[in-house]
């Protein structure tokens, strides 16, 4: 029902048959608006760095022991590490990391964060006092305009909250007075459901119209129709002033205000229709200022004037205009959409669940009957029914992070200190989700509010109201409210979904003050924004791609998966079409989708698109030297002269293969030792894969018990990964802060300074050995070039690219090749039934003694496919290495400026549904034609195309071909976890897809 690490989403609301709301889900709407206020930006980013600068000097100065938590970034703490869409997950999960309370930072805002039952009960309990502080959070403080009872603290929150407390229970909340109310308004709902006349309909508004009227009873002392215009249009009001609340672009309002406040954009609007609000409450005031009898109350407002009147001559009283007006918003925002979502969300639950729905009406039958409404005492007799109800609030867990709470002075929790104006979450989440006191937290189960013998039971984690002094003080309300709508509605309807239950999503959509953008980078932003608002003005003088519009400093970065950049630039292509423009921070992107626009770019104007992107992370590791990185004469020096030589060494030739030949053997045998047992293949391909480039390279092979090899190969893994994670290629956007900061990349770059150590001692070696007339490796064909050269000024034959070039080598001759090998034999182990004809055909062809030839592959097409669709489908470079405009270009139209990265989508080459019949999934017969023969595809494009296409393809594909049929004409390959679970989604992907690591059962063929 639910996945925990991905956090429930949104709920569904969609058109009903029978009275049935289910899932009518809106997207989350992200608009930014184009800004050219530079000098305001320009303000901004330098008035933030100075904020920056003061908060990091304080802090050194004052010794605390604050509690543990993840590194941050200047500027932006901890935001990169959060999900923007369900911050409250990545918090559980750290928690794992560093205990129920931490420290983070988002932007320059300290949070402690409150975790588990245990910590949050003694905090807000037992330490009420310290605890009851309320954050002034600025999109809350803005629309309030600092007053009501929500946002204060002190003596305002004091008399605010008593005063409130006590008059709504005048008023009946919690009591028959307040049940009565809502019965009526419970007959209004079942009425206008009941016109529905069993068609379809939309349950939002009918919902939101029911549960604020009992606000508006208790605020305004009236109800307003169903039908009344003005009445939907507050409501559609609230519904959007929440959704943007709960947005990530609602959450970089409070992030930074100060900016915001000074440019356009959505927030403006929010603020606007905030302002209708407002101004709807002050007429309701000024009528009953008019109407009142002080003798008479009739509602909050009338209670409030009279306390107001009483206390006109009392300097400190709270009791004012302003305050009034901004506690009703409060009551009314608050008390409408949260229960009316509540109530739709366990529509769909029943929906979801008929049978549950079926044992809930059978109770209501029994204990009340078809015509009585219900009340409050005949909660005692329905107890399945309560049970449901509170598990539908705590699986929707409706406000995860609670309205944070502040720290209005110094605090001493646990044994740590908590400064004043530090920020504090209580992670309901980890509550409602907690395994010590849920059987099943991640799934829906009444069970757990019930005993053995089917009695409600409670349990003292169900906190969806959070707890202690700022518990919500309409709790009592809520409940009863919750409890008798339901059964109000069962009572008397079924409710289904003309889609049916396999189809209604219960990923309810979170409104809360933590669901924050992953990124908001503004440290720095005085150079920053200066570079913005120079590309946004050169941007209206050239026609670049389409491409969606972006933030300043961080440009489109929060619209990408961080985890799989090329899934958001494919589904941006269908809006934006085959060449658009992207921003990575201020870096200008053009990318180019599918097969037609790739294959015009890099093969029919190869000449224009052969620059190579200057990517930070490949720049640091090779210093600017060598093959992969470079651009210009340097490019082509190095790489015609790596061409011809690893020809001359017999790349793709017959030379070459006896070399794999030979190491496959040492590969059988290494596999063979297992004796059958399961190992992990990672190492053991790196070691053979490896070896081949170290003999084009170094002229000799390394053992696969040399520690110092495996410990290079290692670092190899390592360095890719890192490469290909989201903080790698943070390093890529942002290089000029991360190079001031700790961090993995620190540990990456010191791994690879012992690759270049390792690589500088064999050049050594070789200088001292080599004979110039008898060259025994690529290293030594190098020297003797450098030698010849070494008067000529312009050579690029120098000791920095011969260093460099090699490390390219290494690098990705290496872990490219093995680790689709390693795919590979994942998805064999998943489909035993294509192994199985691999290895048929291979026994027909060459038999179980000879070792195979690249001639072989005439005779193995189906073995020859299944290798292309692995490839294909592992797309293991899905955006390429990027390339880059040496000088402006014009294609298709468009202008190219100079300095602009260029990715060739490759991603979108091997999915592309012209193409392929079934692109996402493993499909031999992509390869193979109505015979069985093997057939080219134009679209196989793994290595690229064109002059920037891989210089080692033919060596990867006779490495692969010969090894695979190497092993599988001696080897059975099975996981001890079975075919079922072996999972073929990439561990990793960004840079590189690399696939997850299963450890395997080689069982020797009995031939």
């Amino acid at each position: 029902m639910h996945d925990p690490k991905h956090g429930w989403e949104g709920t569904d609301v969609s058109h009903v048959t029978a009275f049935s709301p289910t899932n009518n889900t809106e997207e989350d709407r992200q608009q930014t608006d184009s800004m050219d206020v530079c000098s305001t930006l320009v303000l901004a980013g330098l008035v933030l760095t100075v904020l920056w600068w003061r908060t990091a000097k304080r802090r050194s100065k004052v010794q605390v022991r604050l509690p543990p938590g993840p590194p941050g970034l200047p500027g932006l703490g901890n935001l990169l590490q959060l999900d923007r869409h369900a911050p409250f997950v990545t918090l559980l999960r750290l928690s794992a990391s560093y205990g129920p309370v931490m420290t983070l930072y988002v932007g320059t805002q300290r949070l402690v964060v409150l975790v588990g039952y245990d910590a949050i009960k003694e905090a807000l309990v037992e330490h009420a006092d310290d605890f009851t502080g309320r954050a002034p959070l600025p999109f809350l403080v803005k629309a309030t305009k600092g007053y009501g009872l929500v946002i204060s603290n002190g003596e305002r929150w004091k008399q605010l909250r008593r005063f409130t407390l006590s008059t709504l229970r005048d008023f009946g909340m919690g009591r028959k007075g307040m049940e009565e109310w809502i019965k009526e308004e419970s007959r209004h709902l079942v009425d206008r459901v009941n016109s529905t006349k069993a068609s379809s309909f939309d349950p939002t508004f009918l919902l939101s119209c029911t549960v604020s009227n009992v606000i508006c009873c208790l605020v305004f002392g009236e109800r307003f129709s169903y039908d009344d215009g003005f009445f939907l249009t507050l409501l559609k009001i609230i519904s959007q002033t929440l959704k943007y609340f709960s947005s990530p672009m609602g959450q970089v309002y409070n992030i930074f205000p100060w900016l915001l406040d000074r440019l356009p954009g959505r927030h403006r609007a929010a603020f606007d229709d905030i302002e209708k609000l407002h101004k709807f409450i002050m007429d309701k005031i000024q009528e009953h200022q008019e109407t009142m009898d002080p003798n008479s109350p009739r509602d909050y407002i009338d209670c409030f004037l009279t306390k107001l009147k009483q206390e006109q001559d009392n300097a400190t009283t709270e009791f004012i205009h302003k305050n009034l007006v901004s506690t009703v918003l409060n009551l009314f925002l608050a008390g409408t959409e949260t229960t009316s979502t509540t109530i739709r969300f366990a529509l769909s639950v029943l929906m979801k669940y008929p049978n549950i729905q079926e044992h809930m009406q059978q109770e209501i039958d029994t204990a009340i009957g078809p015509e009585r409404c219900p009340n409050m005492e005949d909660r005692k007799s329905l107890p399945f029914t309560d049970a449901v109800i509170h598990e539908v609030q705590r699986l929707l867990d409706i406000v995860p992070m609670s309205l944070p709470h502040y720290a209005v002075h110094d605090i001493s929790f646990r044994g740590y200190d908590i400064p004043q104006g530090t920020m504090i979450i209580p992670l309901l989440h980890s509550v409602l989700r907690e395994e010590q006191h849920w059987d099943t937290p991640w799934s829906f189960n009444p069970q757990h509010f019930l005993d053995l013998n089917g009695n409600f039971k409670k349990n003292p984690a169900f906190l969806p109201f959070s707890a202690g002094k700022r518990a919500c003080v309409g709790e009592s309300l809520a409940r009863m409210e919750i409890f008798l709508f339901m059964v109000s509605l069962l009572q008397r309807f079924t409710f289904t979904c003309p889609l049916g239950p396999e189809n209604i999503d219960l990923s309810p959509e979170y409104s809360s003050f933590a669901s924050l953008p992953r990124t908001t980078l503004v440290l720095a932003g005085l150079v920053l924004t200066l570079l913005w608002w120079w590309t946004a003005k050169y941007r209206s003088k050239v026609r670049l791609p389409p491409g969606p519009p972006g933030l300043p400093l961080l440009g489109n970065l929060l619209q990408l998966d961080r985890r799989a950049p090329f899934v958001t630039l494919l589904k941006l292509s269908a809006s934006y079409g085959p060449v658009m423009t992207i921003y990575m921070g201020t870096q200008r992107l053009v990318v180019l989708v599918g097969y037609d626009a790739i294959k015009e770019a890099l093969v029919e104007h190869a000449d224009d698109f052969t620059g190579r992107g200057p990517l930070p992370l490949l720049v640091k590791a090779t210093k600017g030297y060598g093959l992969a990185i470079s651009n210009g004469e340097r490019w082509r020096q190095l790489r015609r002269f790596t061409l011809s030589t690893l020809r001359d060494f017999g790349m793709g030739r017959k030379g070459m293969e006896e070399w794999i030949k030979e190491e496959s053997r040492h590969l059988v045998d290494r596999v063979n030792s297992t004796k059958a047992s399961p190992f992990d293949p990672t190492l053991y391909l790196s070691c053979t894969v490896s070896n081949v480039i170290c003999c084009l390279v170094f002229g000799e092979r390394f053992s696969y018990d040399d520690d110092n090899f495996l410990s290079l190969l290692k670092i190899i893994s390592k360095t890719i990964k890192y490469f290909s994670s989201p903080m790698g290629q943070l390093y890529n956007v942002f290089p000029w802060l991360l190079d001031r900061l700790p961090g993995r990349h620190r540990a990456a770059f010191d791994d690879i300074e012992k690759l270049h150590k390792f690589i500088m001692e064999k050049i050594q070696e070789h200088q001292e050995t080599m004979d110039p007339n008898s060259p025994r490796d690529y290293i030594d064909c190098f020297l003797t070039k450098l030698k010849q050269e070494q008067d000529n000024a312009t050579t690029e034959f120098i000791h920095k690219n011969l260093v460099s070039t090699v490390l390219n080598l290494y690098l990705a001759g290496t872990e490219t090749t093995s680790t689709t090998i390693r795919f590979a034999l994942s998805v064999l182990m998943k489909y035993p039934n294509i192994q199985e004809h691999m290895q048929q055909e291979i026994d027909t062809a060459i038999g179980p003694e000879r070792c195979p030839n690249m001639e072989d592959r005439k005779s193995l097409p189906f073995t020859d496919a299944v290798i292309h669709e692995v490839q294909r489908l592992l797309d293991i470079v899905p955006m390429s290495l990027p390339h880059y405009a040496l000088h402006d270009i014009s294609f298709r139209g468009y202008d190219i400026p100079q300095g602009t990265m260029i990715i060739p989508l490759l991603h979108s080459v091997l999915r592309e549904e012209q193409h392929w019949d079934t692109p996402w999934s493993f499909n031999p017969q992509h390869f193979l034609d109505l015979n069985g023969n093997f057939k080219k595809n134009p679209a196989f494009l793994p290595f690229s195309a064109g002059k920037r296409a891989c210089v080692g393809e033919s060596l990867a594909r006779m490495e692969i071909f010969l090894f695979m049929v190497s092993l599988l004409q001696r080897f059975t390959f099975t996981c001890p976890l079975g075919p079922e679970n072996i999972d073929l989604s990439p561990e990793y992907s960004s840079f590189a897809s690399l696939p997850r690591t299963y450890h395997i059962v080689a069982t020797p063929r009995q031939n």
